[in-house]
């Protein structure tokens, strides 16, 4: 994909997004517990209606990873200002669900690999068309980091089911190639020259591979070892469904250059019409506003450094465009 081609994505999302843009009236919803079966496990969530709604299209929403991603904890604030506030006045549906393992969802996160998270979202949508006031011919799949890897196997898989999938702040490459994706960021924000700290960053990334095939001693290389072979490409290329990808300027887990490029790789520099693409500018991994890759204190406990900063408009209205557009 040219440089032109996103651009003038960007031009026409937000020239779309103007056009449909009128004054909100704050819209009364339901919220209601739910519950549905995998076939497994049963696990736990919320659904979300317009009270106006007679047959609202649905947004179903996908965390990314670790046992703290929750709708209701780590991605609060992301749901209620990225989801809630951009998606429920226009009358759509939304619906959360905790993954395996968190909250009162049954299961084991860390014993859960993405096509068990895809066939958890596969239940979800399934659930949908069991209920009233819901059309289940317009459900989309909306999934962030880890999650976003879930929206482009549900794309892939599932796809009869779906509107669309939108993969944010997801890598478009393997799991190896994360690991030193993140290595690389942190051993930059300590200071290392560019090519010693790249270098760190591949023996660190292969030695923890090697590692979690034989000692996945925490809950976290369990999920690693989980994942350690999955390449996202076998399942981009059967996407034919419209497919939204969002990446931050300065992610510490997903550059966008590597993403674009990994892409363009596996498309052989053809990517499809089906794919919009777009990078946010001085936005962080979660799409706040974080001018820079590396703020204070990146060592502590090897965590990529967070912003506090607020969502990035710019995301909000290209991300709100293409959905109503596209749903």
């Amino acid at each position: 994909m040219s440089n032109n081609r996103i651009v003038l994505s960007s031009v026409l999302t937000l020239f779309l997004f103007f056009l449909s843009t009128t004054v909100s009236i704050a819209q009364d919803v339901t919220r209601t517990n739910i519950t549905f079966d995998n076939g497994r496990f049963t696990l736990h969530g919320e659904l979300i209606i317009p009270d106006t709604a007679k047959s609202a299209p649905v947004l179903i929403f996908l965390v990314g990873a670790g046992e703290n991603s929750s709708y209701r904890t780590l991605y609060s604030e992301f749901v209620k200002q990225n989801i809630e506030d951009l998606f429920l006045n226009e009358g759509i549906a939304i619906l959360y669900y905790d993954k395996r393992g968190v909250g009162k969802s049954e299961g084991r996160w860390q014993r859960t690999d993405l096509y068990e998270r895809a066939e958890d979202a596969k239940a979800a949508v399934d659930f949908l068309k069991t209920q009233g006031r819901i059309d289940s011919e317009r459900i989309g799949i909306i999934g962030h980091s880890q999650g976003g890897q879930v929206a482009q196997i549900m794309g892939d898989r599932y796809r009869n089911d779906l509107k669309f999938i939108a993969s944010l702040g997801a890598s478009t490459f393997d799991m190896q190639l994360q690991l030193i994706n993140q290595y690389y960021s942190f051993y930059l924000c300590k200071g290392e020259p560019d090519n010693e700290a790249f270098d760190k960053a591949t023996k660190q990334a292969i030695s923890d591979i090697n590692w979690v095939s034989w000692f996945p001693l925490t809950k976290p290389w369990r999920q690693l070892k989980e994942n350690s072979e999955f390449d996202p490409a076998p399942h981009l290329l059967e996407i034919d469904i419209p497919a939204f990808f969002a990446f931050a300027e300065n992610d510490y887990y997903v550059y966008p250059g590597w993403a674009i490029g990994a892409l363009n790789e596996t498309f052989n520099n053809d990517i499809p019409e089906n794919f919009t693409l777009q990078i946010i500018p001085g936005a962080d991994h979660d799409f706040r506003i974080n001018p820079e890759l590396c703020i204070p204190d990146p060592e502590a406990d090897k965590e990529p450094p967070s912003s506090d900063g607020p969502f990035s408009e710019y995301f909000q209205q290209v991300f709100k465009s293409w959905v109503l557009q596209h749903l």
